[in-house]
């Protein structure tokens, strides 16, 4: 069986400045999957360390380096599925864990009741149980780094500045949400999605990361992972439908590119901007593929017998 990873950082405009940042951050993301993959690791775990890597990295909107909300604090969220199983698990709005796809991960896990079967927790509910399953909390302010702080108090102080535009505006709000698809060697796939939302956003707002069939996915024939308009990859659920194209026999890229064409077409909504973003699939034979409708998105991957690879 094929050993294949694709991992993302974001699709946006991403200012040339951050490129050499971003692409740095991809090429650990990609290696700590690899790694795991070639000593035998699940596709679970795989997808896990390398989302982990890019929410240690401050490069990405994701862990440390995520942007703040109106109350200026940062508001995480990260879903994590297994395609073998379907088993999954998600948390938002949580504001003290620097790897929120690690609790993700305890929920996917969770056979001994201590979740009481729930695959979503949110806020103070999803970081008490990460307390329980001995994640250690953080400050906010280890969260924080200064290119966020400088941006939210631009954002605050900009009398034009609208909060739909950290939602649905132009291409140059910063969507650095991080993803990651795997394939073991045993044929299973898992994906991973985690993020830190979108700048000034309402407290309490939840986007597409943590919900399953939106902004991560996995099944028997495709792991995907998302990002850019959360609001829009909801409402059209846009990792389960691209997912049905490659379970009907479309090739990955073709069916991620159909899906954000799709989006752009049915999500028209008064005064919002056009329904941007991108997704990775990764299909049961190992065939990677992605599509992005901003002019950028960080992207890399390996497969065995090939080299890793990074792009911007």
């Amino acid at each position: 069986m094929r050993l294949a990873l694709v991992v993302h950082g974001g699709a946006w405009d991403i200012p040339d400045a951050e490129l050499a940042d971003h692409l740095d951050g991809l090429r650990i993301a990609v290696a700590r999957g690899r790694r795991v993959l070639e000593r035998g690791g699940s596709a679970v775990d795989a997808a896990e360390a390398a989302v982990v890597a890019m929410e240690s990295h401050p490069a990405f909107d994701a862990g440390r380096g995520s942007v703040l909300d109106r109350d200026g604090a940062p508001q995480l969220d990260a879903g994590l599925m297994c395609g073998a199983t379907l088993r999954w698990g998600a948390v938002a709005g949580v504001r003290v864990l620097d790897h929120p796809i690690r609790a993700a991960r305890r929920l996917l896990d969770d056979t001994d009741g201590q979740a009481f079967g729930a695959r979503l927790l949110v806020g103070e509910g999803a970081e008490r149980y990460a307390a329980e399953a001995g994640l250690p909390h953080v400050s906010p302010e280890h969260l924080t780094v200064e290119r966020e702080r400088d941006r939210f108090f631009a954002l605050r102080a900009d009398p034009d500045y609208h909060p739909s535009r950290a939602i649905s505006g132009p291409a140059d709000a910063p969507r650095g949400t991080v993803g990651a698809v795997a394939l073991d060697a045993s044929g299973r796939l898992a994906a991973a999605t985690s993020t830190g939302g979108t700048p000034y956003a309402r407290s309490g707002r939840v986007g597409d990361a943590s919900i399953v069939g939106s902004g991560v996915y996995a099944d028997a024939h495709a792991a995907l992972s998302a990002t850019g308009w959360g609001e829009a990859i909801l409402t059209v659920q846009l990792a389960a439908r691209v997912a049905m194209r490659v379970e009907a026999g479309a090739d990955p890229t073709s069916a991620a590119q159909a899906g954000l064409d799709a989006m752009r077409a049915a999500v028209v909504w008064p005064g919002a901007a056009p329904a941007t973003g991108g997704i990775i699939v990764l299909a049961a034979d190992g065939t990677p593929g992605w599509a992005f409708t901003t002019p950028r998105m960080a992207r890399g991957g390996w497969s065995d017998g090939g080299e890793p690879w990074v792009d911007v």
